[in-house]
């Protein structure tokens, strides 16, 4: 696997550019027009609220949250990945995050009942067991 180190730390990067890209796009949702902002594809908070603006302007301000917490997340990713490269440092780091994102956000089945979202929990995870395959096949090509 003359190639799988570059391989994997392009994934990661594709999976920190694509966290970013997303989560700026649900912080412009939430923050820039929140009237437009659609719940389960369906409602808007407003709706939801069922007119009641605090609480749509709290269900906007969750999502904005969230937006943060994974726009951190994507940076925090970029630049283990930027490490990783270099040094191929981090490569567990970056597998145990992937692994909590996604476990944190497959937990909304059992414990909502919510079916919506589960994609953005296992896509990431699928390419960061993939990078990470790559990663240690690679390791153990050089290593030897």
């Amino acid at each position: 696997m003359k190639h799988a180190h570059k391989v994997a730390w392009i994934l990661f990067a594709v999976l920190a550019a694509m966290t970013i890209l997303f989560s700026l796009l649900s912080m412009a949702a939430a923050y820039g027009n929140p009237g437009n902002d659609m719940i389960a594809a369906r409602y808007t908070p407003i709706e939801v609220a069922n007119g009641d603006e605090d609480l749509a302007a709290a269900l906007s301000a969750r999502r904005g949250t969230a937006a943060a917490y994974g726009l951190g997340y994507g940076l925090l990713l970029l630049g283990m990945t930027l490490a990783y490269r270099r040094e191929r440092r981090f490569l567990g780091w970056i597998v145990a995050a992937g692994l909590v994102n996604a476990v944190v956000i497959l937990l909304r089945v059992p414990a909502l009942g919510v079916h919506y979202g589960l994609f953005a929990g296992t896509a990431p995870l699928a390419l960061v067991v993939i990078a990470a395959a790559l990663g240690c096949a690679d390791r153990r090509s050089t290593a030897g």
